[in-house]
């Protein structure tokens, strides 16, 4: 096996029990969080591809579909949509693997505990329910992860598996422009498209081929747009009839918020869906050193500094009020520890 670059010695210690896995195992569930994104899919289907090309069986179930944005990923069709894992699970199975989920019931499935599931992730907030735990905060995705998986067990990367994997990476680096954006990230991104992943067509299936629908749909959302705390905080909103009024899928809202948060001079954005039983799901994004995990937090979510979610019990004009008020907050702590740090 071929040793990655060096980590904290507990981190390199988890990359090699789940390489061990991966070499001593046969049969692999692997799954994502709900309404998977181009991380989970890439990594899942990178990690897929792999474990294939080595005669292994690997499985790949999500609880939700996705955006129609990644319907040419490599191996995309494999892809079960289920409200169950299969049902010979865990007794026929090695190992089930969780990318990109935090929590436990981020994946959507009730019995997911029941086998040995080995959690890779790299969020900051992950609970460790894992029977194996692989969390690399540092790594700028979970397809970073995969890449060196497969360096420490000396599976090749294939034009395919390189294509996932850049899809997972340009997904969580926002096409390497977000702070996650690392001299690793950008070394491998170097690497997948050396082994034959395409920056122009795959970027262009990803960002530039979205459905009519999805542009209606973002064009009522846009409609919503206001800016508070002196144009420093933005807000969209999303209710049920929207998706009615365009003809757009839950999948295709992935995004949206990012268009509040691109404004000159917004320094944090949020994206209020309506939801079900009197619940908005607020998804968060910041810019910089503004904390928005902090937010989240405080509802019981998490994710990222800068991209979080969570959810809010009331209505969409409760929501907003109580989260403008707590990120106009969240930017002024950042303020204030930004200047105490140059003191």
């Amino acid at each position: 096996m071929t040793a990655p670059t060096p980590r904290d010695p507990a981190l390199d210690a988890a990359y090699e029990e789940v390489a061990k896995k991966l070499v001593t195992g046969k049969r692999f569930l692997i799954t994502g969080h709900r309404n998977p994104d181009g991380d989970a899919l890439g990594s899942a289907l990178g990690l897929a591809l792999a474990l294939d090309a080595t005669g292994k069986e690997a499985r790949v179930v999500m609880r939700d579909s996705w955006s129609s944005a990644y319907s040419k990923m490599p191996g995309i069709a494999r892809v079960a949509v289920s409200e169950s894992l299969p049902s010979d699970w865990p007794s026929g199975w090695d190992a089930l693997f969780t990318m990109e989920c935090p929590e436990a019931d981020r994946a959507g499935f009730s019995n997911l505990l029941a086998g040995t599931v080995v959690n890779v992730d790299h969020h900051p907030g992950n609970t460790r329910y894992g029977s194996v735990n692989l969390v690399d905060l540092p790594a700028a995705a979970v397809g970073e992860m995969v890449a060196d998986l497969l360096d420490l067990v000396g599976w090749p990367l294939t034009k395919d598996i390189a294509t996932n994997l850049w899809v997972s990476l340009v997904s969580d680096t926002g096409s390497f422009r977000y702070s996650n954006t690392t001299p690793k990230a950008l070394a491998l991104g170097a690497r997948l498209v050396a082994a034959g992943a395409e920056p122009g067509p795959v970027n262009e299936f990803l960002f530039e081929a979205a459905p009519l629908s999805s542009l209606k749909l973002e064009a009522l959302v846009l409609g919503t747009l206001e800016l508070h705390a002196g144009g420093t905080v933005a807000t969209v909103e999303l209710p049920r009839r929207f998706f009615d009024q365009s003809g757009a899928k839950e999948s295709d809202t992935e995004g949206l918020v990012n268009r509040a948060r691109g404004i000159e001079g917004v320094r944090a954005a949020a994206l209020l869906r309506e939801g079900d039983g009197g619940e908005i799901r607020c998804s968060l994004r910041s810019k910089g050193v503004v904390d928005i995990r902090s937010v989240a937090a405080r509802h019981a979510g998490g994710g990222h500094r800068n991209a979080s979610g969570c959810r809010v019990q009331g209505t969409l004009a409760f929501a907003k009020s109580t989260l403008v008020s707590e990120i106009a907050a969240a930017i002024v702590t950042a303020d204030a520890t930004t200047v105490s740090e140059a003191v």
